[in-house]
């Protein structure tokens, strides 16, 4: 017993240890600008969590997206506002159910419109809305056979098309040769059906990405198709130039603190942008 009372006094005293998990640091460059603005992102797994932000000694990041697998949800941190916001499967789907309930209306007004302007509203309608949601693109996602080694780690290439254009290419190594994939597999996957729900839910698949280093959705939503992790991704504009590159430079395991995927304190929760 007085070795029980030793060991526990000895916890509170140095505290609850920092949790050993995963951490991934990516190079992404934006070569839209010119010349081309490089930055590093840090990802962090630990268990049923997962953080993406700005690597330590980058320049600050103004937002960071941290995932909760074993609450399911997502919490975007805005540091510039110094808030945050959750999103989860119940609000996904409320906030579809307001989309549906809004095109519904439009197309209720569109009954009442007389003949002869019925084609200059829907010309009007068909324009980009603020709130409008986008029509989601057809997407492919392609094997192609092709192999190269990136950073060390031999890849084979993928290609995803959108709407019949080569959206980007993606060079992707079997889990077994990146450091701790083998769990964090099973949490890439899930966010990746996050994140599908989420595209499905609002009828587009939101911003361009990087690979799982970066902020990438369209990565995540993939990634159980890839079978692998991505470690080298370029993107392409409409005309085919590349507008943007990310590369897996290390994996490492590391101890991490709790605190590290839940907002910073003093952060005020905000509501989901766009809920009632």
């Amino acid at each position: 017993m007085n070795r029980f009372f030793l060991v526990a006094a000895l916890v509170l005293l140095v505290g609850v240890p920092a949790s050993a998990g995963v951490v991934y640091e990516s190079e992404v460059t934006d070569h839209e600008h010119s010349p081309g603005k490089t930055e590093s992102i840090q990802t962090l797994v630990e268990g049923r969590r997962l953080k993406v932000g700005t690597a330590p000694g980058g320049r600050s990041s103004k937002s960071e997206m941290i995932y909760h697998g074993d609450r399911r949800e997502m919490v975007v941190v805005d540091h510039a506002r110094k808030s945050y916001f959750v999103m989860d499967r119940e609000q996904i789907a409320a906030m579809a159910s307001q989309v549906g309930e809004a095109m519904a209306q439009v197309d209720e007004v569109l009954k009442n419109v007389p003949e002869g302007q019925r084609a200059m509203v829907e010309k009007m309608m068909k324009q980009p809305m603020p709130q409008q949601v986008p029509k989601k693109p057809e997407t492919d996602l392609r094997k192609t056979g092709e192999r190269a080694t990136h950073n060390g780690y031999p890849c084979l290439k993928y290609e995803l098309w959108k709407d019949g254009r080569k959206d980007r290419e993606l060079w992707v190594t079997d889990w077994k040769n990146v450091e701790g994939s083998d769990e964090v597999v099973a949490l890439f996957v899930e966010l990746g059906e996050f994140v599908r729900q989420m595209t499905d839910a609002f009828g587009t698949t939101g911003g361009k990405s990087g690979a799982p280093g970066g902020t990438g959705d369209n990565v995540f939503q993939h990634i159980k198709e890839l079978k692998g992790f991505p470690v080298l991704t370029r993107e392409f504009g409409d005309d085919g130039s590349l507008t943007g590159e990310s590369i897996l430079r290390s994996a490492k395991r590391q101890s991490l603190d709790p605190a590290a995927f839940e907002p910073p304190s003093g952060y005020k929760r905000q509501e989901m942008p766009g809920r009632r």
